[in-house]
């Protein structure tokens, strides 16, 4: 057996002045992102978990979004919140419980709101997979018939002119 002899590496000084700056740059980064979080003071996932223990069933916060966005777009809107692409703003209701949104948004879910969207969601996903299946066992039969239509429609209007033009021979 070969004896294998351990020996210390000098420790360098500089190595650890540097090391102890990386730490320093961390910790900034990580209180960064912790301070955004504490900007909300109550929000979706809050919202989610107090929900949950209200129904007795998981709520996702993000089946939760879902129901809020479609809140929001309503003709009288019970959320105010603007829906447009890449608004990735955080809920935040500071009044918490209290605040005339949620009230709304918990009654929602309670009424049964969530699993309705849910279900009328899945429902238009089948609807599209049956149209889908239709028009490939169709073989793309379903573009040819819009073209007969098309003239179809044009060989009426014609129709029509000649039948125009025949009343103002009379």
């Amino acid at each position: 057996m070969a004896k294998t002899t351990k020996t210390k590496t000098p420790v360098v000084e500089d190595d650890d002045v540097e090391l102890d700056e990386l730490d320093e740059d961390v910790a900034e980064e990580t209180e960064g992102t912790r301070s955004r979080d504490n900007e909300v003071t109550f929000g979706v996932s809050d919202l989610a978990k107090h929900i949950s223990k209200k129904v007795g069933k998981q709520i996702k916060p993000r089946d939760l979004r879902t129901l809020i966005r479609k809140m929001a777009r309503e003709d009288n809107p019970r959320v105010d919140r603007e829906i447009t692409a890449g608004n990735r703003t955080r809920y935040d209701w500071p009044d918490g419980l209290k605040d005339p949104e949620v009230k709304a948004i918990v009654k929602a879910v309670t009424d049964g709101e969530l699993e309705a969207g849910k279900k009328e969601a899945l429902q238009k996903l089948k609807d599209r997979k049956a149209a889908q299946k239709a028009a490939a066992e169709n073989g793309g039969k379903k573009g040819k018939g819009k073209t007969k239509q098309k003239l179809q429609i044009v060989e009426d209007d014609e129709e029509d002119d000649e039948a125009a033009d025949l009343e103002d021979d009379e």
